[in-house]
């Protein structure tokens, strides 16, 4: 991940740990991160089947780095959980 994507996205995540802490919470905002993790799911399905198509090894970095965005995220959205 690039450095200005990649302090993009921790911006992201403390505006978000900032509105959850913050009396003015959107409920909305909980949808919106749920169609974020839809999104990053879609984009790692493409890089999956593209890497495959393509035998380029550059589709799988993308993969792994969108994959450890959704893992943030998806965190932020079910914060404990047991099992997988």
């Amino acid at each position: 991940m690039s450095t200005d994507a990649s302090a993009a996205f921790q911006s992201l995540v403390k505006k978000i740990e900032q509105l959850k802490k913050g009396k003015s919470f959107d409920l909305s905002l909980e949808e919106d991160l749920s169609i974020a993790v839809m999104n990053l799911i879609s984009l790692e399905e493409h890089f999956f089947f593209s890497a495959e198509k393509t035998g380029k090894d550059e589709y799988l970095d993308l993969l792994n780095q969108t994959r450890e965005m959704r893992k943030v995220l998806f965190a932020k959205m079910i914060p404990v959980h047991e099992g997988e």
